[in-house]
C-alpha cells in the first residue's frame, strides 16, 4: 500500500494531482485512518493503461497519418518520425523535456506540430513520435541526436 505522497513521488507528479485522480476515478484508492492509500496492483494497472492509452493514440495517429492525411491550406509537407531509443528512462525524460521546451518556443515557422513521448517498461527503451514540418521535425531530430551523443 502506497500513500499519496509516495505514488507522487514514483510518479514525479503532485500530490495534489494523485488526489484529483482518485476523487475523479482514474486511480483506485481506500482511505485507511483517515488517509488514502494505494495499493501496488491499482499503481501498476494505473501506469500501465496510461503508457497503453498513450501508445495506442500515437499508433492510430500514425496509421492516419499514412493513410488518409490531408495537408493544411498552405501546407506542401507534412511528416512523421518515430524514434526508438534504448536508453535509461531518465535520459529519455531528459530529452523530452528539451522537445517540450522546442515546442513551446513562439516560432511561427513551426507551423502545425506535434510530439509524443513514452517509455516502454517491457521493452526497456523510449519512444518519440514526431509531427510537423520537415524543418522543424529535422530540428527536433538533430537535437534528439546532439542530447543522445552526450
Amino acid at each position: 500500500m502506497y500513500t499519496v505522497e509516495e505514488v507522487a513521488k514514483l510518479l514525479d507528479m503532485h500530490p495534489r494531482t494523485i488526489r484529483r485522480y482518485i476523487r475523479e476515478g482514474k486511480l483506485s484508492a481506500g482511505k485507511v485512518g483517515g488517509e488514502w492509500r494505494i495499493r501496488e496492483e491499482e499503481l501498476e494497472m494505473f501506469t500501465g493503461q496510461a503508457v497503453k492509452v498513450i501508445h495506442e493514440s500515437a499508433k492510430r495517429d500514425i496509421e492516419s497519418f499514412l493513410s488518409e492525411h490531408q495537408p493544411e491550406e498552405g501546407e506542401k509537407y507534412q511528416v512523421c518520425s518515430v524514434i526508438d531509443c534504448s536508453i535509461r528512462q531518465d535520459e529519455a525524460a531528459r530529452i523530452a523535456q528539451q522537445l517540450i521546451v522546442f515546442m513551446n518556443e513562439d516560432n511561427p515557422a513551426r507551423g502545425k506540430a506535434k510530439f509524443q513521448y513514452f517509455y516502454l517498461e517491457e521493452e526497456k527503451k523510449s519512444r518519440f513520435v514526431l509531427w510537423g514540418k520537415p524543418s522543424f521535425v529535422g530540428r527536433l531530430l538533430t537535437a534528439i541526436g546532439e542530447m543522445a551523443d552526450k
